[in-house]
């Protein structure tokens, strides 16, 4: 039996999570979503797994490292945010989500995804921040004196790729340690099994949580 070690003697490593993927996570994923939007919303949640399966398959020493899951929801985001465009359009629809309600739904999400760390052995905890991600991760990383950054790379492309930096990009620049960032195209479906494997008949995605019924 190995020697337990303490908090204050451990590695400490963050997992910075995309807060659109984060958000995803969330157990109440509308039910009168389109089919295509509900698939959408079941792979950004996957995504978010497999990038902490990773970790776990390929970072993380469990019994000398504590993980600290932060993602950070921006208060003031930029006109064009699709959160911002989703936020509208739930307005006109009569189903405005506050930014409290979004908060809350993030939490629920790192919360069952540090316990599903510790059920595998891993210490953990989680933080669900507010503000620019490329301001907050790095002051986490500084605050918990973190010694290895893990960044889910948020999905881009096109224009955006060369008019201006992802949050991903700011953090490998303004952390004070080392960046591995995680290219979701990068992930095979089955490093989700350094997680443990779902019970026999459950696929992935729903193994994260997904209570809804067919």
């Amino acid at each position: 039996m190995s020697e337990y070690i303490p908090l204050s003697l451990r590695r400490k490593i963050v997992i910075a999570l995309d807060p659109e993927h984060v958000l995803a996570g969330a157990t109440d994923i509308a039910e009168d979503l389109a089919d295509e939007a509900l698939a959408a919303q079941q792979q950004k949640r996957f995504a978010t797994f497999k990038t902490v399966a990773w970790a776990k398959a390929n970072v993380l020493r469990p019994q000398e490292d504590h993980v600290f899951l932060a993602t950070s929801l921006d208060t003031a985001p930029k006109a064009l945010d699709p959160t911002v465009l989703a936020s509208i359009w739930n307005s006109l629809a009569g189903g405005s989500e506050s930014h409290a309600s979004r908060r809350k739904k993030a939490q629920e999400a790192l919360r069952r995804l540090s316990e599903q760390l510790s059920q595998v052995g891993v210490s953990a905890s989680w933080e669900a921040l507010e503000g620019p991600m490329g301001e907050q991760i790095p002051r986490c990383v500084e605050r918990h004196r973190g010694e290895l950054l893990v960044v889910q790379a948020p999905e881009r492309g096109g224009w955006a790729d060369m008019v201006s930096f992802s949050w991903a990009d700011v953090c490998v620049r303004q952390a004070g340690c080392p960046v591995l960032v995680v290219q979701q195209k990068d992930l095979p479906d089955n490093v989700a099994l350094a997680m443990d494997p779902p019970a026999a008949g459950q696929d992935m995605a729903s193994a994260w949580g997904d209570s809804r019924e067919d």
